[in-house]
C-alpha cells in the first residue's frame, strides 16, 4: 500500500475549505491532516502534525499567509508550500516565490490541477504553470545581473544543462534517465550547482535561470 501524501487546508473562509477538502477526499492517495482558519492557528496545528504540503491562502485576519509562509520556511523547511489567492498579480507570484513558496494556484483552480500541483512540488520541489513562468520572468529580468552572487560561466555546459532540465520540472531520476547518466551523478551536479550559485534549493536554481537568460 502507497504511503498517503499529507495535506494541511489553510483558509479563513469555511465555506471554500469544506468545498476544498470535500473534493480532495475523492483522491484515496491523499491524506488531510487538519484545517486552519489563519496563520497563527496554522502555526499551533503544526506543533501537532506537520504535512508534507500545506495549502495556504493569502489574505486572512490574524496572521495572512504571507507572515506564515515566513515562519513555515523557518520552523519547517521541508514542508511544502502552495500559496492560494484570488489575485493574479504577477508581482505578487514573484514575491512569494522569492519568500520561499513552492508553488501558486488561484483559488478557483480545477482540484486535478490542485493535485497535480501537490505532486509536483512532492516530486520537484516546485510548481510551475505557464503564469508563474511568466511572472517569475518578468520579475528575474528587472533585476540587475551584476547584483548576483557568480558568473554564468562558472557552471560547466553539463550543469547549465541539468539548470535547463530542473526548470522543465523534471525528476532528478527523469534527468538521469535523458542524459543517461546515473541518479547519484545527477545528484553530484545538482550539489554543485547549489554551491556555486548560492541556491538552496530547486526553486532558487530557476530564478538564476532565468535571471542569466538561460532558458532562452
Amino acid at each position: 500500500m502507497k504511503k498517503k501524501k499529507t495535506l494541511a487546508l489553510v483558509d479563513d473562509h469555511g465555506l471554500f475549505l469544506k468545498g476544498l477538502s470535500s473534493l480532495l477526499k475523492e483522491y484515496e492517495e491523499i491524506d488531510i491532516l487538519f484545517q486552519a482558519t489563519d496563520g497563527k492557528d496554522l502555526l499551533n496545528k503544526l506543533k501537532v502534525k506537520t504535512p508534507e504540503v500545506i495549502l495556504l491562502d493569502i489574505r486572512m485576519p490574524v496572521m495572512d499567509g504571507i507572515e506564515a509562509l515566513l515562519h513555515v520556511r523557518q520552523k519547517y523547511p521541508d514542508v511544502k508550500v502552495i500559496m492560494l489567492t484570488q489575485h493574479n498579480e504577477e508581482q505578487m507570484i514573484y514575491h512569494l516565490m522569492e519568500k520561499g513558496a513552492h508553488g501558486f494556484l488561484p483559488k478557483d483552480a480545477d482540484i486535478e490541477v490542485v493535485v497535480d500541483a501537490i505532486y509536483a512540488v512532492l516530486a520537484n520541489g516546485y510548481y510551475f504553470n505557464e503564469r508563474i513562468s511568466k511572472a517569475l520572468a518578468k520579475g528575474a529580468s528587472s533585476m540587475k545581473k551584476t547584483a548576483l552572487p557568480f558568473n554564468v560561466s562558472a557552471l560547466s555546459e553539463r550543469e547549465i544543462e541539468v539548470v535547463k532540465l530542473i526548470c522543465k520540472q523534471m525528476t532528478g531520476k527523469e534527468i538521469a534517465d535523458f542524459l543517461c547518466l546515473s541518479p547519484r551523478t545527477i545528484e553530484t551536479y545538482k550539489e554543485n550547482i547549489f554551491q556555486k550559485t548560492g541556491a538552496k534549493n530547486n526553486v532558487g536554481i530557476v530564478f538564476y535561470a532565468l535571471q542569466y537568460e538561460l532558458l532562452g
